[in-house]
């Protein structure tokens, strides 16, 4: 009996150590057993500690990857994460929203890298107008903060990540539905020397892939905060992983 493959789309950069973008994207699919196929939105010169330059792909040079896997793949699940600019953000969503109206899309805002290397400054209210086309939005305290919706949106649901907080034993986690001010919580304790490069990448790409399994966000962020506990206690230095590796 042939078994159906759930496919999960990733839109983000190519990072060559693998921490980040959209091959820490597809290792966090596979973790869930759900099967990733990715899209390039940029060609990073970076390892997990250090960060050289970017090299965007056009909006032009997105769209034909998207449409090549479009002729065989009908996706209802994607995540996009580092993007050029605005614009190129807005044509993804429409692309993504008039191919498949019903596709359940987590937007994870890169505003900087791990490494230190900021890649937006500027144009918050930009970004910002685009919320309403993603289901989820999955920003750190400093994105939210930049983004205006540290206490959530009334257009989507936003899950304001914790990590980068000054409590030193726990981090906590908000998940804000639209027009809700009351926030569920989602507390872990924190890991001593366990900063690791990529790590919302990984969570959001956890969330998207459990989403898919159990349609519940809720369940899903739980169950995905769960296995972020494994990557930061596995890999090496700056290298997370969400499973153990032999030496």
């Amino acid at each position: 009996m042939a078994i159906m493959l759930t496919r999960l789309l990733t839109i983000a950069g190519f990072d060559p150590s693998a921490g980040a973008g959209v091959l820490a994207d597809i290792k966090a699919f596979e973790h869930c057993k759900v099967y990733g196929q990715a899209v390039c939105t940029a060609l990073t010169v970076q390892n997990e500690e250090h960060f050289e330059k970017t090299n965007w792909q056009t909006w032009l040079q997105i769209k034909s990857q998207l449409q090549i896997l479009a002729k065989v793949t009908n996706f209802n699940y994607a995540k996009i994460g580092l993007v050029e600019k605005p614009k190129t953000l807005e044509n993804i969503f429409k692309w993504l929203r008039e191919k498949y109206p019903n596709i359940f899309l987590i937007w994870d805002p890169i505003l900087k890298a791990s490494a230190g290397f900021e890649f937006h400054k500027q144009n918050a209210a930009s970004w910002q107008k685009l919320m309403a086309y993603a289901n989820l939005v999955t920003p750190n305290l400093h994105e939210a903060q930049f983004l205006g919706i540290s206490n959530g949106s009334p257009k989507t649901a936003v899950l304001v990540k914790g990590g980068h907080s000054s409590d030193s034993q726990k981090s906590e986690d908000l998940l804000f539905f639209p027009n809700s001010p009351i926030p569920i919580k989602f507390t872990a304790k924190r890991i001593k020397g366990a900063e690791k490069h990529g790590s919302g990448c990984a969570l959001s790409s956890l969330i998207l892939a459990n989403f898919a399994k159990y349609n519940d966000l809720e369940k899903a962020i739980r169950k995905s905060k769960m296995s972020m506990q494994c990557f930061f206690k596995n890999g090496k230095g700056k290298l997370g992983a969400l499973k153990c590796y032999n030496a």
